[in-house]
């Protein structure tokens, strides 16, 4: 009973302890409850972490797998280039020998028709050379069409070399 007597003639000191000891308690509490929060977190974050792993690891498979191919497909289309560039000397030669063949061809046409037009029948001479201009006209047309199929045959067999197999999107 003394206790109670002094604490209520001394209300004021009273009050300042009881809500003291409050605030000790409130922070206690908040202590308490903070480190339950950073449990919590760290708890959640491994459990994240967790979760998201087979994700990251598919990720990184992914894009070791898309580096792998594109590589290849890097590889193959410069095989391919270099592959096409060789067909297009060898086109490009070929073309020249065609050339150099027609070239000697009219040559010889021309030198046929120098001696053809000695000759007394004039008919046989007029069909000669009718017949050489158009061998000429003929050659010119054979070789400008030759080069094209062959540039031709070149760019489809590039494309279809370099383009991706249907296994390779499985």
């Amino acid at each position: 009973m003394p206790l109670l007597l002094l604490l209520w003639s001394n209300k004021r000191w009273a009050l300042i302890i009881v809500l003291l000891v409050c605030l000790f308690f409130q922070t206690w509490q908040v202590n308490s409850l903070g480190g339950d929060l950073r449990k919590a977190e760290t708890a959640c974050d491994a459990r994240v972490a967790k979760a998201i792993k087979p994700f990251d690891d598919a990720i990184a498979k992914a894009k070791e797998q898309k580096a792998i191919t594109e590589k290849a497909w890097s590889d193959k289309y410069i095989e391919v280039e270099q592959n096409a560039i060789k067909k297009i000397q060898d086109a490009n030669a070929a073309a020249r020998s065609a050339d150099v063949a027609a070239s000697g061809l009219s040559k010889q046409l021309g030198e046929a028709n120098k001696r053809l037009s000695t000759a007394t029948h004039q008919t046989i001479v007029e069909y000669t050379i009718t017949n050489s201009e158009l061998l000429e006209a003929c050659t010119a047309e054979y070789r400008s069409m030759a080069e094209k199929a062959d540039g031709h045959a070149i760019d489809v067999e590039r494309l279809s070399e370099v383009w991706p197999e249907e296994k390779a999107f499985k």
